[in-house]
């Protein structure tokens, strides 16, 4: 089953407080990701989890659009603001597809500790593609210190680590665990 929430994030610190609100009574394996939502009159992120447990987007406690994909169902359910609802809708069918997303929660993520080589990480953590930015080359040997952190995201049907160089001659994640907002300091 797939239920996605937009509850018009403006940022992934809020859009991973809503999937956290989502997950709290969830047992077992997810995958959750963030979604970006545009168009209406700002962007922001949508949510969406997959998995076999049943979840309440009723529980949250603000304003949302959900759209939950069963299985076997022709069309996703969808409820609340019309404004939300394309969101949660976008965000649902991203995940069906396995198109865009960024993955917050995912099986394997437990294992992404210390510094591995790109073939461990496809094989412990469940990453298809390990791809640095800037066309830097990336091998199977290849080094990446995870710093115990990963944020994959989904593309094309795979899951991308981004990555960039490091101090050592490693790659790290291109996002890191603690971000600090653009303009926080203004």
């Amino acid at each position: 089953m797939i239920i996605a929430v937009d509850a018009d994030s403006r940022d992934a610190l809020e859009a991973e407080h809503v999937l956290h609100e989502l997950l709290a009574s969830v047992a077992g394996p997810v995958v959750a990701c963030t979604h970006v939502v545009s168009g209406g009159d700002r962007p922001h992120l949508a949510v969406s989890i997959t998995g076999s447990a049943d979840l309440d987007a009723a529980a949250l406690t603000h304003e949302v659009g959900s759209a939950i994909i069963r299985p076997g169902a022709a069309e996703p359910e969808v409820a609340g603001p019309s404004r939300l609802v394309r969101g949660a809708y976008v965000a649902a069918v991203e995940t069906a597809l396995g198109t865009a997303g960024r993955l917050v929660r995912f099986p394997g993520q437990e294992q992404a500790r210390g510094v591995m080589t790109v073939a461990e990480l496809r094989e412990r953590c469940g990453i298809d593609e390990v791809e640095a930015l800037g066309g830097i080359p990336v091998d199977e040997d290849s080094l990446v210190d995870t710093l115990d952190f990963i944020r994959p995201i989904r593309r094309n049907g795979q899951v991308v680590l981004l990555v960039q160089p490091a101090a050592g001659g490693v790659l790290i994640p291109f996002e890191v665990e603690h971000q600090q907002k653009c303009c926080a300091d203004h």
